[in-house]
């Protein structure tokens, strides 16, 4: 360099050293980016569910800069990728457990113990409804923090049942015998053609839709280890639950081709429609009434199951979900931190904008029934009170029961067999299974 080209002064090398501090004060810092730190969650969320938990993620994102967290929804064969994803060594960092699939993953080591970092993550068992955390639980071990859930529930039409002139049923004390008087009261032919045209109810053909009708007849499918269908799922009590919904199918009052369906497309078109009176469901329906709800098109009604005759109150039965960290995840700290997020009371918040279910914290649902003017979320906060987890939370590969289970009732309804022959095959071919 030539001494025209260097600044004034600074071949003085004190003066020099001074130039080059300032230089470096005035001259902007070229700091590197901090590191990205991408944190997979596995799901089996689709369309405006997969939105808004898009929304938890982005607030996550913001409340850690330099974590990215990517969705995968995988809404067909959830379970076998996930399996498969673990048992190959690339898991996702946290992933939404079923409460059926709770055995599957548990019991074969797939899920991290939550409860060592309760108190990091701020979660506080007594702040979950109690049902819903205990599907989670072995013992003091808690392998999912809960997400949402639902209990089983009879939306009704107001409207359909003003039309006949049927009174709206109290919640307390609703017997089968109220059920089937209602259901026979509204069914009817209006047109003309000699078929009916609005129905009671429709068929409730899988085993999670009608095992609580067993056990709001005092009955249970399984023996209390949940290692034994014989004498329950072929008991008196669930022949008597068989029996009272065959019933209503043989004598018209459901849709008569649904019991040979693995499921009925047009039952809430139907039932918002003024088509039918009573539709068994859950949370998750709520949200494709909700619009009618609030124009006042749909006068909805939240009840619970009705129970058996001698007995003085209905069980229903509870599904839930949970996050859950595998223990080979890539970042377990991070993992484990993300999954109480997913959990906390500020996700669910955000979450039950979908509608699709009852937040598993006690004071956020409270708030959201607080907000609700209509009073359904109130209903269904209340009818969990006496629910119990489905068995799928406790027993090992439980959908091989259920497949087996839609059996009982379909051998009755399409070949005339008699309930108690049906149901003593099922609970055997069931104890084979459940002794594998």
């Amino acid at each position: 360099m030539t001494e025209a080209a260097t600044f004034p002064g600074t071949r003085n090398p004190h003066t020099r050293l001074r130039f080059l501090l300032l230089l470096a004060l005035l001259t902007p810092a070229c700091t590197p980016s901090p590191p990205t730190t991408t944190l997979r969650v596995a799901l089996w969320a689709g369309g405006h569910e997969l939105e808004i938990e898009q929304q938890v993620a982005d607030r996550y994102e913001d409340l850690h800069p330099g974590v990215r967290v990517l969705l995968e929804s995988a809404p067909n064969g959830y379970e076998e990728r996930l399996l498969t994803s673990i048992a190959a060594g690339h898991p996702p960092d946290v992933y939404l457990l079923d409460s059926p699939d709770v055995p599957t993953f548990v019991d074969r080591g797939l899920a991290t113990d939550l409860a060592p970092y309760r108190d990091a993550l701020g979660f506080a068992a007594d702040s979950v409804f109690p049902q819903v955390l205990d599907a989670f639980r072995r013992g003091p071990a808690i392998f999912a923090l809960p997400k949402d859930f639902t209990p089983m529930v009879i939306y009704a039409n107001r409207a359909v049942l003003a039309g006949a002139g049927v009174e709206e049923p109290a919640p307390a004390g609703w017997t089968w015998d109220d059920f089937r008087a209602a259901a026979g009261a509204v069914t009817r032919d209006t047109d003309g053609d000699a078929r009916p045209d609005v129905f009671g109810f429709d068929f409730p053909r899988n085993l999670y839709q009608w095992v609580p009708f067993v056990w709001s007849a005092g009955g249970d499918i399984l023996g209390p280890g949940g290692d034994i269908a014989t004498g329950y799922m072929d008991g008196p009590e669930a022949l008597a639950a068989y029996a009272f919904l065959t019933g209503l199918a043989v004598d018209g009052f459901t849709p008569g081709a649904q019991f040979v369906q693995q499921g009925d497309p047009a039952r809430e078109a139907r039932f918002a429609s003024g088509g039918q009176a009573f539709l068994l469901s859950g949370h998750w329906t709520l949200r494709v009434f909700r619009d009618l709800v609030a124009d006042g098109t749909l006068d909805l009604a939240i009840l619970p199951i009705p129970h058996h005759p001698d007995l003085d109150r209905a069980t229903s039965v509870i599904y839930a979900s949970g996050w859950a960290v595998p223990p080979n995840a890539a970042n377990l700290r991070r993992a484990i931190d993300l999954a109480g997020f997913l959990a906390s009371p500020e996700a669910q918040r955000i979450r039950v904008r979908s509608g699709l279910a009852i937040a598993s914290r006690m004071d956020v649902a409270a708030e959201i029934a607080a907000a609700d003017p209509t009073g359904v979320e109130q209903a269904f906060i209340a009818l969990t009170e006496g629910a119990r987890m489905t068995w799928g939370a406790y027993v090992r590969d439980f959908s091989r029961v259920e497949a087996l289970a839609v059996e009982i009732m379909d051998r009755r309804l399409l070949n005339g067999e008699a309930l108690a022959e049906s149901a003593g095959d099922v609970a055997r071919r069931v104890d084979e299974e459940l002794g594998r």
